[in-house]
């Protein structure tokens, strides 16, 4: 009679590896499905190493203390301030109408560019219809 564990040194059948493929699979979705997520306070202001923090653990909460809170905040309000004053400085000045008296009104690139004639290049070559 062969072992209760079966013979040993046998490869396992495609049938096998289907349901141990199925089963680890079934269990990594069940896992998935049931996670427990913790809770996060001040959702707006979360940083790179509170995510780096979630990703090594979903399930602990995430709160900020209220040092870098009260930070965070003002570093936005700071932003929101120089965009607005960004916005306010680049608005009054009207667009300038060209003088036709100044040639070089902007730095204009040459659209001239060398060929090289090396053992590769062939200049133009025409394709022929194929019909």
């Amino acid at each position: 009679m062969a072992p209760p564990g079966g013979k040993i040194n046998r490869p396992k059948t495609e049938l096998a590896k289907n349901l141990f493929k199925r089963r680890r699979v079934q269990t990594r979705e069940k896992r998935r499905k049931h996670r427990v997520v913790g809770a996060v306070v001040d959702r707006g202001l979360i940083t790179v190493h509170h995510l780096k923090k979630r990703r090594s653990s979903s399930r602990a909460n995430i709160t900020l203390s209220g040092k870098k809170r009260r930070k965070l905040l003002k570093q936005l309000q700071h932003l929101k301030e120089e965009k607005a004053a960004m916005d306010v400085e680049a608005a009054p000045p009207p667009p300038r109408k060209p003088d036709s008296s100044s040639p070089s009104a902007g730095p204009k690139k040459s659209s001239r560019r060398r060929r090289r004639s090396g053992p590769g290049s062939q200049g133009d070559v025409e394709m022929a219809d194929a019909e």
